[in-house]
């Protein structure tokens, strides 16, 4: 449930032009614009969240099928100046984004 959940989102987020930041259990952090410039990086983000509802939609079909309990989704979009980099210690980096505009989105 969680591989099929977390494979189809991932797979629009990319389509989309976003890059895949990480899991945090089980939400997807992701980003538009970074690496690379991406023009209306804002309509991506939104237009793949609402793909990513459609697709849910589908998901919990084939999970209601096979007996099993669909998962509730939820999306937090937001648009900032943000540092976005390498960041971490000598015994670990992590490509990713940090900033009160990261933090409030995820609220």
């Amino acid at each position: 449930l969680t591989q099929d959940y977390l494979s189809a989102m991932c797979e629009i987020i990319v389509k989309s032009g976003g890059t895949l930041d990480k899991f945090i259990g089980d939400c997807i952090m992701a980003l538009w614009n970074a690496p690379r410039h991406l023009e209306h990086h804002e309509c991506a983000a939104v237009g793949a969240a609402l793909d990513m509802q459609t697709r849910l939609v589908e998901l919990h079909t084939t999970w209601l099928e096979e007996g099993l309990t669909p998962l509730r989704f939820r999306v937090g979009i937001n648009t900032d100046a943000v540092l976005v980099g390498n960041f971490g210690c000598e015994h670990r980096l992590n490509y990713t984004v940090l900033g009160d505009g990261v933090n409030l989105t995820s609220r």
